[in-house]
């Protein structure tokens, strides 16, 4: 039996599998980087051994530190999680070589499945349906990209070059639009669509580039681009005596950057017959490759129904709770069982759905400006709900698993994931109406997060009628403004309106006066702003997303607040109840309602029934300081360049990229925001840069 087991991953990941090891009497080791030295998994370890570094490639991608790090402790198992090295044949071989258990399938099977491209293939000759497939070695796209290598762009030899690719994409009949993917990938890493040949070379460039980042593997490949194909997934369970089950299936459709955000099982389009044949498709899979642990079978399914392999992921997926939710099955333990040598138990071997549940991805991104990832302090992390709890089958509630809490930091170094949110509930409708409720009250504080995009998806008709695919969030762009002519808003817009923003400004300007009566010194008595011969409103100013708000105000010699102003204009029908420094009192519109305030620095965050808003209180009297130059283009978070396309001297039209930061995992680019002349660039490729730092100098030819 396990005794002690080493979680080789961080964040919410490594409290997941810590959660249950220790409900089955299992010590645990973490690992940290120096970035994560005071995170919540180290905190709730049992013992910690601290790897130096803190990018992956130094911690927690380092097979011979992570394998030192378990024989130092003395596990005699390791959990890889998902993510990280979780798919690596080479570390669970590590691993095994080194004494200890391997909590998930042979190296054999991890490498057999590591590539997409050997994968499809082994799932054809099994009569596993499957997609037509080019391959695009890193070679070929070296020689691409480097004419002077010997093989030119254009080159028409029979082994290498674009007209190779070209040839190969008319032999398998291939038509435009058409997908990039990377063999060794998963997360929607290493993934283009191409809508035509011309955009082939720089897509598959890319694609490679970050493929090799990421995986350590530039090839990749490519392969029809289906329309309005649903992601489906089923999850499958086998020992090591054989027994293979499937636990039914997951729907995945609703992606950015091709990577899941929203997840429920069961899925909306399958009834009982179609998930009975897609369930033993799965199984047909499983036992073609000896599959023992916790994995899954990953299928496209077409508008008419029809299923093609995507590929198989040989480790526990980040949605699983929804599969957990509607069984009641920890799969977590199941695993552990498994590795130990325990038979698959009977409740599993036999499993049964028990109402629906969804998950929903909460990240520090604001999906409105290209999905741009937030670094930086929680200062508050409140959702309502259970942590990483397993319910009984058909008991409704939130559950939620989160890597961070108040005060945590989060680091440009890792994937921006923050927690995610499950709700379980007897109907679907149900089940999106819980969980979009506890996201709106939820209190999250310091960083930009999708929150709100999340609430307005589970609120979505669309969404509520099943009716959803691949291609929702491309339809419902969060970065559009919305339909003016209807006044509709944009899926990516704030739950919050703008009428909404202007009532949490006077809650701000209540809570911010309250504070300061608190911390008077003398008269702390008095009224705020006391005069004995009142003459004009005592005023507040904000930045806020709708731009910057001028709160006035005067009390009487009562204290009741007497009079209210936005930007000059008097607020006859709002009246201030109460107020203190984390709560404010208002009536408006007949409706009373409480606004929950929170101050940090000249921070304010207000939350109420209609949704949160944020304010930066402006100073009165600034002091002058540095600003940066006119035209300046800055670093919107930390990160390291990996590409500088731009040149001094050069005119450019508004959006044209002129240079790429991977943070996060993934590539971020930097684009004009204006038609202009570049006069400065001052970065290079592979250099770090710190958020704020000036990358390039614009001048705009439009003399603004």
């Amino acid at each position: 039996m396990i005794q002690k087991l080493l979680v080789a991953n961080r964040g919410e990941i490594a409290r997941r599998v810590m959660r249950s090891a220790h409900s089955m009497g299992i010590s645990c080791v973490a690992i940290c980087s120096d970035a994560d030295v005071h995170a919540p998994h180290v905190m709730e370890a049992d013992e910690v051994v601290r790897l130096p570094g803190s990018t992956p490639l130094e911690t927690y991608l380092h097979v011979d530190a992570i394998v030192a790090a378990g024989l130092a402790a003395g596990a005699d198992a390791v959990h890889p999680g998902y993510g990280f090295l979780s798919e690596n044949a080479g570390f669970a071989q590590a691993c095994t070589d080194a004494g200890m258990t391997f909590v998930g399938p042979p190296s054999e099977v991890i490498e057999a499945m590591g590539s997409k491209l050997a994968a499809k293939a082994m799932m054809a000759a099994a009569g596993v349906p499957v997609l037509p497939t080019v391959e695009v070695p890193a070679a070929v796209i070296e020689a691409m990209s480097n004419p002077g290598s010997g093989h030119a762009r254009d080159s028409a030899t029979p082994t290498t070059g674009l007209a190779t690719v070209m040839a190969d994409l008319e032999r398998t009949e291939l038509d435009w639009p058409v997908l990039v993917k990377a063999s060794a990938g998963g997360g929607g890493r290493g993934m283009r669509v191409v809508n035509s040949p011309e955009a082939l070379a720089d897509a598959l460039a890319g694609a490679s580039r970050e493929a090799a980042a990421a995986f350590g593997d530039g090839t990749v490949f490519i392969e029809p681009y289906a329309e309005r194909p649903r992601h489906i997934e089923v999850q499958i369970l086998g020992d090591n005596y054989g027994n293979v089950v499937h636990l039914f299936e997951r729907e995945c459709s609703i992606q950015r950057r091709h990577q899941k955000i929203v997840e429920e099982c069961p899925s909306p389009a399958l009834d009982t017959a179609m998930r009975a044949d897609l369930g033993e498709i799965a199984l047909t899979a499983a036992r073609a490759i000896g599959y023992v642990g916790a994995g899954t079978v990953e299928f496209l399914m077409m508008p008419g129904g029809r299923f093609a392999f995507l590929e198989v992921n040989t480790r526990l997926q980040v949605e699983h709770p929804v599969t957990e939710a509607v069984t009641g099955l920890d799969l977590v333990r199941l695993q552990l069982l498994i590795a130990q040598g325990d038979h698959l138990p009977e409740e599993a071997r036999h499993p049964t759905m028990n109402g629906h549940a969804i998950e929903v991805r909460l990240y520090a991104e604001d999906p409105s400006l290209g999905w741009r990832p937030s670094a930086g302090r929680i200062e508050r992390f409140d959702i309502p709900g259970l942590p990483f709890a397993v319910p009984s089958p058909g008991s409704p509630g939130i559950r939620v698993d989160s890597g961070v809490e108040n005060q945590s930091v989060v680091s440009p170094h890792y994937d921006p994931m923050l927690a995610k949110v499950i709700a379980h509930a007897p109907t679907r409708a149900e089940a999106a109406r819980l969980l979009s409720h506890g996201l709106e009250r939820a209190r999250l504080h310091g960083v930009t997060t999708n929150r709100d995009l999340l609430v307005r998806i589970l609120r979505h008709p669309e969404f509520l009628a099943g009716q959803i695919d691949t291609g929702f969030l491309v339809r419902h762009d969060p970065s559009s403004p919305g339909d003016p002519a209807t006044g509709s808003d944009s899926i990516g817009s704030p739950l919050a309106s703008r009428r909404t923003e202007l009532l949490h400004a006077v809650a701000a300007a209540m809570a911010t006066q309250a504070e300061r009566r608190q911390e008077a010194c003398v008269l702390a008595g008095l009224p705020s702003g006391w005069r004995n011969n009142p003459s004009q409103l005592q005023t507040c100013v904000y930045d806020a997303r709708g731009g910057r708000i001028e709160v006035g105000y005067r009390f009487d010699r009562t204290g009741r607040c007497a009079e209210l102003a936005i930007d000059g204009t008097t607020l006859a029908d709002i009246e201030v109840i109460e107020a203190s420094p984390s709560s404010v009192v208002i009536r408006s519109g007949g409706l009373q309602q409480v606004l929950w305030t929170h101050t940090v620095g000249s921070s304010i965050w207000v939350d109420g029934p209609g949704g949160s808003s944020h304010f930066d209180e402006v100073e009165r009297f600034a002091l002058p300081g540095s600003s940066a130059s006119a035209g300046s283009l800055l670093a919107p978070l930390p990160g390291t360049v990996v590409r500088v396309t731009a040149e001094v001297g050069h005119t450019v039209e508004s959006g044209a990229v002129l240079l790429a930061i991977e943070a996060m995992k993934m590539e971020h680019e930097v684009r004009s925001p204006s038609a202009g002349k570049v006069t400065a660039i001052h970065v290079s490729p592979g250099d770090q840069v710190e958020a704020g730092r000036v990358l390039a100098v614009i001048e705009d030819l439009g003399g603004s």
